[in-house]
């Protein structure tokens, strides 16, 4: 029960609304086709890499093959790796990664074979011939023979004790490297492909770790660069599909808000944080694009309940964002009268008729947000000159208009597509009615057109409501 009534509205173009999803939808998709579309670059740099790689591995053969033939040295094993048309992101850097390392073998192999060379061809004179010892040395190196003896015992076990931590060192990092295959067969498919060169960096320095705490740091700095480039590659790509999709979004904006909105998705690292900003932009733009069908929605209703409404309502409240509609007078034929000329009970049997003349509805839709607001007002000449009977009639009225004709419009405009939430009410006689000047009141109609008895004829000409800001417009009528 409400003598006026404040509502928040939404509005929703079906159609329009599926297209806005679509388009951003599309926005998103189009990002995620550019991500994989790098993706696909990245695997072609990687086949190119492994293709250089493979090239390096026949020349180191080609020169192993000619040591070889001329030296009759080892043989030196170079290995070409390949893959099949179909492998992945992650096969494809395991395999570069494998031959890097094949080459790097072999690579240090045929040094070692080269230096072995050298040293069977160098001519015996450059080698310094050994001296014979003096007689009394030899007898003075009696002497020494314990120390010498402890010496070479000390340095036995420095040696076994070095053979035993590179042996450990060995152990520990030939676990770490199965560890590190692991991550990288799990997640380098999935890492920021700047990153992918640090990674095979980390793998190398783990293989050439020499100590145990080294190895151990080296794996730890390889997961942990692992799994931010997973997390840093996931969340941009997230991230620009978010970005693209308020992009889209932004279009639906008004033009003020539009541009910097865009700049600002531009330049953010997160767009997540503009979200917000974005949505309340195309509310605001949907409340006013939407004024015009809530308008037309509150037109078709008003016009069923027979209050007086005219062509122009829809245009000045969706323009003007307020609208006097009067509800007309009532019957004379079956007003109930009173002492003094007032109206105590003027409805007509079955309802429709207001209890007293001179009274309207105030709409006022908001400029910027979708809220919707009622109140009963009167023709500030229309009183009775007594302001107790003045307030009874305002109660009265606003007494009729909550119980009969508030449920039946707010229902009416919802059946129009208008969703309506009551934010705000005020119950009956709790305020008196606002007064509108009688210049700026609506031209009731006119006096030619005939009433039916028993109720009143729907009136949707011109002699309806109009809005209260163009009082040139109106007459009044006595």
């Amino acid at each position: 029960m409400s003598s006026s009534a404040g509502y928040g509205w939404s509005y929703v173009d079906q159609e329009a609304e599926r297209r806005r999803q679509l388009r951003a939808r599309l926005a998103a998709e189009a990002q995620r086709a550019e991500n994989l579309r790098r993706a696909e670059a990245r695997r072609a740099e990687l086949r190119a890499r492994l293709g250089e790689l493979n090239e390096q591995a026949q020349g180191l053969c080609g020169e192993a093959g000619q040591l070889r033939r001329a030296y009759r040295t080892a043989r030196v094993a170079v290995e070409t790796v390949t893959v099949g048309a179909g492998a992945d992101e992650a096969e494809l850097t395991r395999a570069v990664e494998r031959a890097r390392a094949a080459n790097a073998r072999a690579a240090q192999e045929l040094a070692e074979a080269v230096q072995d060379v050298w040293s069977a061809v160098l001519p015996e004179a450059v080698a310094e011939p050994e001296r014979p010892r003096p007689t009394r040395a030899e007898a003075r190196r009696s002497a020494g023979e314990a120390k010498a003896a402890a010496a070479a015992e000390a340095e036995a076990a420095a040696e076994r004790a070095r053979a035993e931590q590179a042996e450990r060192v060995e152990r520990v990092r030939a676990g770490a490297l199965v560890e590190a295959q692991a991550v990288l067969d799990r997640d380098v498919p999935r890492c920021d492909p700047a990153d992918l060169e640090r990674v095979a960096g980390l793998v190398r320095a783990l293989r050439a770790a020499a100590t145990v705490p080294d190895v151990r740091a080296t794996l730890t700095d390889l997961a942990a660069l692992v799994q931010h480039s997973v997390g840093r590659r996931a969340r941009d790509e997230e991230r620009a599909e978010l970005r693209a999709a308020l992009a889209e979004l932004v279009r639906e904006a008004e033009p003020a808000d539009r541009e910097g909105l865009l700049a600002d998705l531009a330049a953010a690292d997160d767009p997540a944080f503009l979200r917000p900003a974005v949505e309340a932009a195309v509310a605001r733009a949907d409340a006013r694009r939407n004024r015009v069908p809530v308008a037309a929605a509150l037109a078709e209703v008003l016009r069923e309940r027979d209050y007086l409404v005219g062509e122009d309502f829809e245009d000045l409240l969706a323009a003007d964002g307020e609208v006097v509609v009067p509800f007309g007078d009532p019957d004379p034929d079956r007003a109930v009268a009173a002492g003094g000329g007032e109206v105590r009970d003027g409805q007509a049997e079955g309802g429709g008729e207001p209890p007293a003349a001179g009274y309207g509805l105030r709409l006022v839709l908001a400029p910027d947000r979708a809220t919707l607001s009622t109140a009963v007002v009167r023709r500030d000449d229309s009183g009775t000159g007594d302001a107790w009977q003045d307030e009874e009639q305002d109660e009265s009225v606003q007494q009729w208009f909550c119980e009969e004709q508030l449920p039946a419009i707010e229902e009416g405009v919802r059946l129009q597509g208008v969703r309506l939430e009551r934010t705000s009410a005020m119950a009956p006689g709790a305020m008196a009615a606002g007064l509108v000047p009688g210049g700026s009141w609506p031209q009731p109609p006119s006096a030619a057109a005939p009433r039916r008895r028993g109720g009143r004829s729907k009136r949707s000409g011109a002699t309806g409501a109009a809005a209260v800001r163009k009082p040139q417009e109106r007459g009044r009528e006595r």
